[in-house]
């Protein structure tokens, strides 16, 4: 998931999925750059997406609205 044209320090990324990975089978990086390109990684694309959405709703206050749309 990573984006195609500038990619997040991969030994830093290595280091921080290296930790994660000891304490949390499941996680999502998410980091917005200097170019304020947003950049991520996760365990597989499902946990990613579900990770975004829980989050998305812990954010979520009476004036955010969130709209949700299945691709399937």
């Amino acid at each position: 998931m990573f984006n195609a044209q500038k990619k997040m320090d991969e030994e830093i990324a290595a280091k921080i999925k290296e930790i994660l990975g000891e304490y949390y089978p499941n996680y999502l990086i998410v980091v917005l750059d200097e170019e304020g390109e947003v950049q991520s990684s996760c365990t597989s694309f499902s946990v990613g997406r579900m990770l975004l959405k829980e989050a998305s709703l812990e954010y979520a206050d009476d004036n955010t609205e969130l709209i949700y749309e299945d691709d399937e």
